[in-house]
């Protein structure tokens, strides 16, 4: 019966070890839509791949599609996250996040240009920013 135990013991130590360990958001600039993406009504979707370093700092920021100008401003955007870990380790991780940019049906000049969404609780997998609408006079 002890043999039983002290293998599941050591089945389930061997497993901890093989998983990722998982940072978390710990600071972030607020997410922006690019200013010439809004007046030209660009919207779209940009997946992000990025590594977070042991200090929680991000890195090697690559997009995969969307147009360029929202890639830039998604990739800015990332490059400022600051991550933290639950315990101190010298760990490595890749992670990804989409960011989605649309435009919503309300025009107020008094209230917000846009709004931010975060989904995920510890790691981000998506962020929405939806302006507003834009008014073009003629």
């Amino acid at each position: 019966m002890s043999r039983i135990f002290l293998f599941l013991f050591l089945l389930l130590s061997v497993s901890a070890f093989g998983v990722d360990p998982e940072p978390y958001l710990k600071s972030s600039p607020m997410p922006f839509y690019p200013p010439l993406c809004r007046s030209a009504r660009i919207s779209g979707t940009v997946t992000l791949h990025f590594t977070v370093n042991d200090q929680g700092d991000t890195s090697d920021v690559e997009a995969v599609g969307g147009h360029q100008l929202l890639r830039d401003a998604a990739i800015q955007s990332v490059q400022n996250w600051k991550f933290a870990w639950a315990k101190p380790c010298e760990c490595r991780v890749k992670r990804e996040v989409v960011f989605v940019y649309s435009f919503g049906d309300w025009l107020d000049d008094d209230g917000p240009s846009s709004i931010v969404k975060w989904f995920g609780k510890a790691p981000v997998k998506r962020v929405e920013i939806q302006a507003g609408g834009t008014s073009f006079q003629p």
